[in-house]
């Protein structure tokens, strides 16, 4: 029998069914090339769940096909940016800008102003003088740039403030003197504050700390028959923070403690020498009274001798900033001298302990990492005062490395420990065995700045993020 091709035309509209078609009937062999076209193709009629995982490969699309339009992005973008993945959007890219450092100002600083985070400027100082404040906060990571335009910085200075964040790991402000100086500073942490990462120049002006203590003062000596000697007051002691300039050289006066007093007769002790660094001087300390006759009161100095005899007579006057008072001898038996004044505490008073005032154990890092000072880190204890008449009861020096004053045994006052500005110890007498007032100890100066080492002089340690330099006698710093 002969087949008859059934046509379209033969087929009622609506005939065939998806239900009258078998699953998997049609296949793509009996679908002629280009049958199916758009026209035939309801709107949204094909999703994605009709098209198989990986069935649309990069050769099925036409080129230019996929437009900006047909992509989700949750920003219009701008000449220069590019797309980038973000989350918490349903788009999932967003137009970005290429981030880059330093988004300099073109417009030369000539005047005072603050700094903004990722910014870079140009300084023109040839009109005077600049100062950049560095942000009052910042996160780490935040980087500024500064560079002098116009080569003027060696006539007119360019300051860095700080600002009260750290700075180089230090807490003084930055100068840039030479001419093209040029820093860029990232903001590390709070112990670090803005550090130097590129761009430095490193014949700019540095900060330095300077820790200054002068000699200590001898105790006072006795005689026969005589009362209580003052203890030696401490060497003034004081830190400072002061401005470097590579290659220039500063002296460095480490002072002398007092020397010993004679028990040949009753003397009030000689005071401690000055030590000084980078235009500031510390006071020796002030020797402690005689017993008796000649001087009784303790002398004035960084701090106060204590007071001899037994009038009562006064302790020395210490210097603000830099010691304490000597304290007052007693009026009655035992008949002991004041305490020499130290750095963290007044000499005590005679009627009560006599000891030598306590020193300073406020740089016990600065002693650890240099090892100096006494008793776990103390500069500038007041030394003991030195007692009459009795068999026990002996005075001792301050914490901080003062001298022991000396019982009523008759024996001389001990010596104030050497480079800590320590008071001496006041002499004892018992019996007609009379001692001799103690030495002062010797002074030091000690330099600290943050990071490797740039200078050069005296004895040098780098720890704990900072280079120090140590002196224990008189020399030369040399930026």
């Amino acid at each position: 029998m002969a087949h008859t091709k059934i046509t379209s035309d033969v087929i009622a509209d609506d005939a065939v069914t998806t239900a009258k078609i078998a699953d998997d009937a049609i296949t793509s062999a009996l679908i002629a090339d280009d049958a199916i076209t758009s026209a035939l193709i309801a709107d949204d009629a094909i999703t994605s769940a009709l098209i198989a995982d990986d069935a649309v490969v990069q050769a099925a699309i036409a080129d230019d096909a996929v437009d900006e339009a047909r992509i989700q992005i949750s920003n219009a973008g701008s000449n220069g940016q590019f797309l980038s993945k973000q989350s918490g959007n349903t788009g999932g890219l967003t137009w970005a800008t290429v981030s880059s450092f330093p988004d300099w100002d073109t417009t030369a600083k000539t005047a005072n102003f603050t700094a903004v985070a990722g910014k870079g400027y140009l300084l023109n100082t040839s009109g005077g003088a600049v100062t950049v404040t560095l942000p009052a906060s910042a996160t780490v990571g935040d980087r500024i740039a500064i560079t002098d335009a116009t080569g003027s910085a060696n006539s007119n200075n360019i300051t860095i403030a700080r600002n009260g964040l750290k700075l180089y790991g230090a807490t003084a402000d930055l100068v840039l003197k030479e001419i093209r100086s040029s820093v860029h500073l990232l903001y590390a942490d709070t112990t670090n504050g803005w550090i130097p990462t590129g761009g430095e120049d490193f014949d700019a002006t540095y900060s330095v700390e300077v820790l200054i203590v002068a000699g200590g003062g001898a105790g006072g000596s006795n005689k026969a028959n005589g009362n209580g000697t003052g203890g030696g007051g401490a060497g003034g002691m004081q830190k400072i923070t002061a401005n470097t300039d590579p290659g220039a050289s500063y002296s460095i006066v480490v002072g002398a403690g007092a020397a010993a007093t004679s028990n040949s007769a009753p003397n009030q002790g000689a005071n401690g020498s000055n030590s000084s660094g980078f235009s500031t001087t510390s006071l020796g300390g002030g020797g402690g009274g005689a017993s008796a006759t000649n001087t009784i009161t303790g002398a004035d100095g960084g701090s106060g001798g204590g007071g001899g005899s037994g009038a009562p007579a006064a302790g020395g006057d210490g210097t603000s900033g830099q010691g304490n008072d000597g304290g007052v001898s007693s009026t009655g038996s035992p008949w002991r001298g004041g305490g020499g004044g130290g750095k963290g505490a007044a000499g005590g008073s005679g009627e009560t302990s006599g000891n030598g005032g306590a020193g300073s154990n406020t740089y016990a890092t600065w002693a650890t990492a240099t090892s100096s000072g006494a008793d776990s880190g103390y500069y500038a204890g007041g030394g003991g005062g030195g007692v009459y008449y009795t068999t026990a009861g002996d005075t001792t020096g301050g914490a901080g490395g003062g001298g022991k004053g000396e019982s009523g045994t008759g024996g001389n006052g001990e010596a104030g420990t050497a480079n800590t500005g320590g008071g001496g110890g006041g002499g004892g007498e018992y019996g007609g065995t009379v001692g001799g007032g103690g030495a002062g100890g010797s002074g030091i100066v000690i330099i600290r700045y943050a990071g490797a080492q740039r200078g050069t002089g005296g004895t040098v340690a780098t720890t704990g993020g900072y280079t120090y330099h140590k002196f224990t006698s008189s020399a030369t710093y040399t930026g």
